[in-house]
């Protein structure tokens, strides 16, 4: 099983988030910088069991709320949809189902 930490500690801005998923899940030079090209990007790519483990979301300034939102919205479809990923959200030292954690 494979294994993606995202770690948003110090990401302050959509163009910061939007450049560490580009780093982090090797997306296309052509990515779109966007939720929408995000889902188009990572929708069924996943070949492998994967674990997606969410950090620090707390720490993403508040006027991104949003964006963040969509962004968990995007991670739960996400595992709603590919029986190989499961994400997880890791809240200061517990983990959680994604599920638990969206409104």
């Amino acid at each position: 099983m494979k294994e993606i930490t995202l770690d948003f500690a110090g990401i302050n801005s959509l163009w910061k988030l939007h450049e560490y998923f580009k780093k982090v899940f090797q997306l296309p030079d052509y990515y779109g910088n966007n939720m929408d090209a995000l889902w188009d990007c990572l929708h069924c790519s996943f070949e492998f069991p994967t674990t997606i483990v969410l950090k620090n979301i707390e720490k993403i300034p508040s006027e991104m709320r949003e964006a963040v939102e969509i962004m968990l919205e995007l991670f739960h479809d996400l595992e709603e949809r590919d029986e190989e990923v499961t994400v997880v959200v890791e809240a200061e030292t517990k983990i959680i189902n994604i599920s638990d954690y969206i409104i």
